[in-house]
């Protein structure tokens, strides 16, 4: 028998509505209200790229040419269950986790596991969401260091905002680099716990956690920038508590200790590849790991004292990274003024003050003392990114602005900061008015902006001062205008993805389609040299096709020294077909026309990517060994050469068999036949890490060549394996392991127990 409903009764009802409207009053004081509200702005501010389909961030030269072939190779290779550690698709293999390209930064790795479009390719979408999670993450993190340092929650939300959408980070297109600077906030965060000593070591294991994952972010410079940013702060500490010098030895022990560990999954590998390779810096010749930049590149690459003016003025100079605006300025300036008998004031402001001074690099001397005296400093050649220290400071001093400016809006200073820039914006229009009495070309619509956003930014002050506008209204005005001005100036960098536009650059990822699709339907794993008519663009990664070059930091020494542009040694090299605009040489033939005017040209004289040869040949050196490649006389289809030693092998009249049976990223598998002992050549690049089996049975690899893999084997089939496991990378995940779950660890322990017991 069913039972009877219970009749709800008013009083009840009543008591729901308010238990539901204790609810919805409950969401501002919620900790996920600032995170929610803050990826909202994000996404009104990057609207063109999330919430419309016709703009991209990505159509840069670097960004379509190197970066987003990168970020589709890693895609891809996740979604083949395998983690990228060899890039199989440029300068016959490269180890892609040494060349430090992003692939250990773990914010990246969710972007991997998306779907692919209907082309088996990362979409517009997808990467325009990229963008925005990169940004919102370092809005996030810095709206958790304001509010570490006691900042309203609403202006920890506007520094946060303005750290992610301003100065360095708000131009900076390049994700490796973005990502280093993305984690500094945290860095910062729990480094300033140290200095006032809140749960110091859980603390300074975490500062050196973050600091280590900003190492994992596929480039080097911010990092570095960042280190000594981190150092700066420690001395400084030191010398506020000399007397307590044990404890500060112990604590900045354990955040070197976790920054080496948890740093070591890309500094490892990355340099175990810097001595091994040659890397381009901006001179005619690379340089290898000991070599020093000139100074010349750091100069070349600094902040022109010019540039200065674009702290206010978009597009004043030849670096906008320095761009803050008129209004987050105005309110740095009111932080140090107010607020300066603050010690993270007084902080923030040294920060940014040296972070601009130091980007001035070549012109400013003490760039110079820093590039003499620490030799990482001098690996990282462009001192104009020392603006990101700039940028983070400026976020910071303006959130404390904003607090003193919502506190008190009548305060005298903000009097004469109204008179400056109505004089500002006075200025803007008598330049105005004089170019139009002379019939001369005005100001540009950027410096009318400026001088709008001055007096509007004018406006404010006054009427928050004389009680026009409360303080919430002027909070939220200034908020406004820092949205209005920055809007103006970052979202230009996001382009309409119109296809006839004569600047963009995003044709170089479909006008090659028809030529890489006929090649992938050649038996056999191929090898192009596209240099001819891709250029810089990295077809191999985004087309999932191997090519000769590619385009990036480095290359392995093996492989550079082999004079590998001379037609010998790319047939040597199994480098089978050419793109190109030209008639065939007398050795190539046409195999297609592609519709842009470029044809596929079929190398008939290459090699195959594995043979089997039976005569060895020792050099002396390289350098003898790459002049005997280029020997006319020399049969490279029948003899290996290697420097040293070489294993005996032996010669018959039998047939030879070989082929690759399988191949993703990290592997290779090799099915042959021989008629009598000889050696299997595989025409990829000798790299430490590479293993191979032979049946099953561990085998050496020989440098054949010095710089390719080869494998003796005896009569008979054969099944063969060549596997990438470096144990550099192997060795670094597991001391970045260690160094995450051991600063966790010690975080919890931390939270656990007294505020005193881990002191």
């Amino acid at each position: 028998m069913r039972s009877c409903p219970t009749p709800v009764t008013s009083s009840q009802t009543a008591s729901r509505g308010l238990r539901l409207a204790a609810a919805f009053r409950a969401i501002p004081r919620s900790r996920l209200a600032a995170p929610a509200l803050l990826l909202v702005l994000c996404c009104a501010f990057c609207w063109k790229l999330v919430l419309s389909n016709e703009y991209t961030w990505i159509d840069d030269p670097d960004i379509v040419d190197m970066d987003v072939p990168r970020l589709e190779f890693q895609q891809v290779t996740w979604h083949q269950h395998e983690f990228p550690l060899w890039d199989p698709h440029s300068w016959c293999g490269q180890p892609f986790l040494g060349e430090i390209v992003g692939a250990a930064f773990p914010l990246n790795w969710p972007l991997f596991l998306l779907k692919p479009n209907a082309k088996g390719q990362l979409s517009f979408r997808q990467l325009n969401w990229y963008y925005l999670a990169l940004h919102f993450l370092g809005a996030l993190f810095a709206y958790w260091l304001c509010r570490d340092l006691e900042l309203s929650r609403f202006a920890s939300l506007f520094g946060g905002f303005v750290f992610s959408f301003s100065g360095f980070f708000g131009i900076t297109l390049w994700p490796e680099v973005v990502s280093g600077l993305l984690i500094a906030p945290l860095v910062l965060l729990f480094l300033l716990r140290v200095v006032r000593r809140d749960r110091p070591v859980a603390s300074a294991a975490l500062c050196g956690m973050f600091l280590g994952i900003a190492w994992l972010s596929g480039h080097h410079e911010i990092p570095t920038y960042l280190s000594l940013a981190v150092a700066a702060v420690w001395l400084y500490d030191l010398a506020s508590q000399r007397s307590r010098w044990r404890q500060w030895l112990a604590l900045v022990s354990t955040a070197v200790l976790f920054t080496i560990l948890t740093s070591a999954f890309q500094t490892i590998p990355g340099y175990e590849y810097a001595r091994l390779a040659f890397r381009w810096v901006g001179i005619d010749q690379p340089v290898e790991w000991n070599d020093v930049i000139p100074y010349r590149i750091h100069a070349a690459y600094s902040l022109a004292p010019s540039s200065l003016l674009a702290i206010v003025l978009p597009w004043g100079g030849r670096n906008t990274g320095v761009f803050t605006g008129v209004v987050v300025l105005s309110l740095a300036v009111i932080a140090i003024v107010a607020k300066w008998q603050t010690l993270w004031v007084r902080l923030f402001a040294c920060l940014a003050l040296a972070g601009l001074l130091l980007a001035l690099g070549g012109w400013n001397v003490f760039h110079g003392l820093l590039y003499a005296v620490l030799p990482l400093f001098g690996k990282a050649r462009n001192p104009a990114r020392l603006l990101c220290l700039f940028g983070l400071g400026m976020a910071v001093l303006s959130a404390f602005g904003l607090d003193s400016l919502r506190t008190d809006p009548a305060a005298p200073l903000l009097r004469k900061i109204s008179y400056v820039l109505l004089a500002l914006a006075g200025l803007v229009a008598v330049l105005a008015l004089a170019a139009a009495a002379f019939k001369q070309p005005g100001p540009d619509d950027y410096l009318f902006m400026l001088g709008l956003l001055a007096l509007l930014f004018t406006a404010v002050l006054l009427s928050g001062r004389n009680g026009i506008l409360s303080r919430r209204s002027v909070a939220w005005a200034t908020v406004a205008l820092v949205v209005l001005e920055l809007g103006n100036v970052v979202t230009t960098l996001y382009r309409d993805r119109t296809p006839d536009r004569p600047e963009t650059y995003l044709p170089n990822l479909t006008r090659f389609r028809d030529l890489t699709d006929f090649l992938h339907h050649q038996p056999g794993p191929v090898r192009v040299n596209g240099m001819e008519v891709t250029d810089a663009f990295n077809l191999g990664d985004w087309e999932d096709i191997d090519t000769l070059t590619g385009f990036g930091a480095g290359v392995t020494r093996n492989i550079f020294l082999l004079d590998w542009p001379s037609v010998r040694t790319e047939n040597l090299l199994a480098v089978d077909y050419a793109l190109s605009k030209k008639p065939p040489r007398a050795d190539q033939q046409v195999v297609f026309r592609g519709a842009g005017g470029i044809t596929v040209l079929k190398n008939v004289d290459a090699l195959p990517r594995v043979r089997i040869t039976h005569r060895a040949e020792t050099m002396s050196s390289v350098k003898q060994l790459a002049a005997r490649v280029n020997d006319a006389s020399f049969d490279a289809r029948n003899t290996v050469l290697l420097v040293g030693s070489a294993p005996a092998l032996q010669s018959c009249s039998g047939e030879d068999q070989a082929r690759v049976s399988r191949r993703t990223a990290n592997s290779v598998a090799i099915d042959a036949r021989l008629a009598c002992r000889g050696m299997l050549i595989l025409a990829d690049t000798w790299y430490p890490g590479w293993d191979a089996t032979v049946d099953g049975r561990p085998a050496t690899i020989y440098q054949a060549y010095s710089a390719l893999r080869g494998v003796v084997l005896e009569s008979g089939g054969h099944h063969v394996e060549f596997h990438y496991n470096p144990a550099s990378a192997w060795l670094g995940a597991a001391m970045s392991a260690a160094g995450v779950l051991g600063a966790c660890l010690l975080a919890l322990l931390a939270h656990a127990a007294p505020s005193s017991a881990l002191r």
